[in-house]
């Protein structure tokens, strides 16, 4: 019996070290996203195609060489017949003859000149392959915005979990203070059953908060695509996040010229790099539809042949030919013309969508500097909120233990001073999540 309570207990001890909650700081967090993200492995997975298609490419420079052979058998029949000859009739009967057939060879073909397309065939797929490791580049950054939302949403949470468990602890106090009233005789019966019943809202609020903090973990660990079960915690230290309003208000002030964050946008954005990089890449398909409309193709070849009628005898006859060849498409119904004016248009096109992104750059920036303002303002004005309710709750908490005040005045001031508390949390995280997101559209973001 004893060595199965032992067992027990040995079980016991390895299932909580198992299953141990996780401290996990934001670069943690973000490096696990970045490696386990599937989308990740395939971009990467694309670049060494990519990769295998330079090398393709550059493979067409060199000659090509093919060996060919075979062996073939022929019949020949001719219908027999007379022929008159010096005025004499010949019979001559039917003939079928069979023939066999062995040959080889060896086939060379080299493209000397196309006006370098083929070159800039190479420089094409070298600008495709820079163009998939920037998205891949550009998948990480948004992959560390996300991170960041999630990661303050957590943060947030727990400290929403804070609050509600103090202000639990503040009305179980109450309650015991008014029994204490009760049994000295200078407050009813009532006034316990009233304070019970917001001692059990408050704990069904801390059971909510918890509640939600739980789901944030879940949101925060799917994100970083690892098992929801785990038990984790995460740590502000390595974030300069300050509740003060002074550091508040400079950190706005630092972020109030939306030109120079949007020139800052335009220097370090992947989504903008990928966009001069398709105006680039379109340019270098329009140079090779030119040079394969205007420029002809100079080819060099050789061809080396060998037959016989048995294999023993097939070098007897031996050919060698070699030459240069040129080729110049006058007409294709209109096919690398149309090529070329679709390359134009194209090239056009990138152009403008990169002036419309232009555009949209400035217009977020903008619009999310607004959004840290107003984040600013909304703390401001909770601060100015909170020390007017704190007094509220200090007055009517007097007031109801001198017998002036209800025990109503005293919780409506309690309620409203948590909730002051909770929303400047709120206030105080989406502040900063307004930087963040100001941090991401201007190209600053690190990770």
């Amino acid at each position: 019996m004893k060595n199965i309570i032992l067992l027990f207990l040995v079980i016991l001890i390895n299932g909580k070290i198992l299953y141990a909650q996780e401290l996990i700081d934001l670069n943690t967090a973000i490096k696990r996203a970045i490696k386990n993200n599937p989308d990740i492995s395939l971009i990467q997975s694309n670049i060494q195609i990519q990769k295998l298609n330079i090398q393709v490419k550059k493979g067409d420079l060199y000659p090509t060489l093919s060996l060919s052979s075979g062996w073939s058998k022929n019949n020949t029949f001719s219908k027999g017949g007379v022929i008159i000859q010096n005025g004499i009739p010949i019979f001559i009967g039917d003939q079928s003859r069979w023939e066999d057939n062995y040959f080889a060879g060896l086939n060379s073909q080299v493209i000397l000149y196309n006006g370098f397309a083929n070159y800039e065939s190479i420089e094409l797929e070298r600008q495709n392959e820079a163009s998939i490791k920037m998205n891949l580049e550009k998948l990480k950054y948004d992959i560390v915005i996300n991170i960041y939302a999630k990661y303050f949403d957590v943060l947030k949470k727990e400290k929403i979990v804070m609050i509600n468990e103090e202000n639990l602890i503040n009305s179980q106090e109450q309650l015991k203070k008014i029994k204490e009233y009760v049994d000295i005789g200078i407050k009813r019966a009532s006034e316990i059953y009233k304070q019970d019943a917001q001692v059990a809202q408050n704990e069904l609020e801390l059971e909510r908060a918890k509640n939600d903090l739980s789901k944030a973990k879940v949101d925060l660990l799917a994100s970083m695509y690892e098992n929801v079960n785990k038990d984790i915690s995460v740590t502000s230290s390595g974030l300069d996040i300050s509740f003060n309003t002074e550091n508040l208000y400079k950190i706005k002030e630092s972020y109030k010229d939306a030109d120079i964050l949007t020139n800052q946008a335009l220097e370090n954005r992947y989504d903008y790099k990928l966009a001069l990089q398709e105006i680039t890449i379109n340019e270098i398909k329009l140079d090779i539809a030119k040079k394969n409309l205007y420029f002809p193709t100079i080819s060099a070849f050789g061809n080396y042949n060998v037959s016989g009628r048995q294999i023993s005898d097939i070098t007897n006859n031996r050919v060698f030919t070699f030459g240069i060849s040129l080729n110049y498409s006058i007409f294709q119904g209109f096919k690398l013309d149309v090529n070329r004016q679709i390359a134009e248009v194209n090239v056009k096109q990138k152009n403008e969508e990169i002036n419309k992104l232009r555009y949209q750059i400035y217009s977020d920036i903008k619009k999310a500097i607004i959004d840290l303002e107003t984040s600013y303002k909304q703390v401001e004005i909770i601060d100015r909120n909170i020390k007017a309710a704190e007094q509220d709750k200090i007055l009517s908490e007097e007031n109801f233990r001198i017998g002036y005040g209800t025990l109503l005045d005293v919780q409506t001031a309690t309620i409203r001073y948590n909730n002051l508390l909770i929303e400047r949390i709120n206030s105080v995280y989406n502040f900063y999540l307004a930087k963040t997101q100001i941090d991401y559209l201007s190209g600053k973001l690190k990770y």
